[in-house]
Parts: C-alpha cells; sequence; structure tokens
C-alpha cells in the first residue's frame, strides 16, 4: 500500500507540473502592430517625423539624390494611434507657400498585416507641397531649376526600415511608360 501512495502521489505530481508548464504563451505581434507602434508610438499617442532625404531612379537609370529646400525638409509628419489612425503633415519654421494655413495635408494611414507596406490616404489637401497627397511636390534641382514630382499617390509605400529612430520608405510610380522609384528617409522630428 505504501509503494501504491507513492506511485498515485509521484503521477499527479508528474500531472500537476505538466499542467502548470504548459501555459499558453502569448502570441507574437502582428507586423502591423510593431511597425505602427514604431511609426506613431503607443496607442493614444502619435510621433512626429521628418523628411531628410529623397533619392530617385528613372527607369534603369543610376540613383540621384533630390535636394529638398528648406521649407520642405522642415515639414512635419504626424501619424496617431488612434482608431481612425490619423495623419496630418504640417509646415516647418519656413513655409513653402504663401498662405496663411500651415496644414498641407491630413489623412489616414494604415499598414498591411504584415507591416511591410505603409498606405496614407490623403483626404484633403491644402497645399501642392504635401507628400503623399495627388498633388504634384514642387521642388528645386541642383540647379535651381523647378522640379515637379508627385510621390505617395496613390502608391503604397514599402517600408525598408522602420526602428524608433529612423524611417526608410519606398514608392514605386509609373507615369506612362517610365518608371520612378522613391526612396525617402524620416527622423523623428
Amino acid at each position: 500500500m505504501n509503494t501504491r501512495f507513492r506511485r498515485v502521489l509521484t503521477t499527479l505530481i508528474c500531472f500537476s507540473v505538466l499542467i502548470i508548464s504548459c501555459k499558453k504563451s502569448d502570441p507574437a505581434p502582428l507586423g502591423a502592430q510593431t511597425n505602427g507602434k514604431l511609426l506613431a508610438g503607443d496607442v493614444g499617442k502619435s510621433k512626429s517625423w521628418k523628411l531628410i532625404e529623397i533619392t530617385y531612379v528613372i527607369g534603369t537609370g543610376s540613383a540621384q539624390t533630390q535636394t529638398l529646400p528648406g521649407c520642405f525638409s522642415d515639414n512635419v509628419l504626424k501619424f496617431t494611434n488612434n482608431d481612425k489612425q490619423d495623419y496630418t503633415e504640417t509646415e516647418g519654421a519656413s513655409s513653402c507657400s504663401t498662405g496663411s494655413a500651415s496644414t498641407i495635408e491630413n489623412g489616414t494611414w494604415a499598414f498591411t498585416i504584415d507591416g511591410l507596406t505603409l498606405s496614407v490616404a490623403v483626404d484633403e489637401t491644402y497645399s501642392s507641397n504635401g507628400l503623399f497627397s495627388p498633388e504634384a511636390v514642387i521642388v528645386k534641382d541642383a540647379n535651381g531649376n523647378n522640379f515637379a514630382i508627385n510621390i505617395g499617390y496613390p502608391y503604397p509605400a514599402f517600408v525598408v526600415s522602420l526602428i524608433d529612430t529612423k524611417m526608410v520608405l519606398e514608392i514605386n510610380n509609373k507615369v506612362g511608360t517610365s518608371t520612378y522609384k522613391y526612396t525617402m528617409t524620416f527622423i523623428p522630428s
């Protein structure tokens, strides 16, 4: 009987250990959740970014760096991690437009489930200097000539890299038979 009691007790202890150790682990967060937090901060918070560099490739040509005028490079892109996932771009200290409106464009943002593609849907545009709006962005080339680029609309941005201190997005665009690849680098504002 003493041997039987030991077997039962040993069996109960083994089952108890198994049951306790079989706790379900939390699933890994989706790429969209992880990148949403890096882009816009924790839920209920927001994060602002500044564009510091644009490179572009036309067709099969070599990569060129687009010089950003100061009034464009100090613009602030604010992403809010709320239910709507708001997006707003505002003028920085120097304004590219002569109007008094500081908001350039606003809308919403979303990642694909895997977090590898960012779509920004612009609902309202107040200036032709919006990064993701349907209007062309007017910048100057190295010789001081105006250069119109339409980067974002309606193309999604592929996430090249996204960490807390830097974001690199790529947008591929086609106008007629010409293809354009824009690589944009941002830092927190």
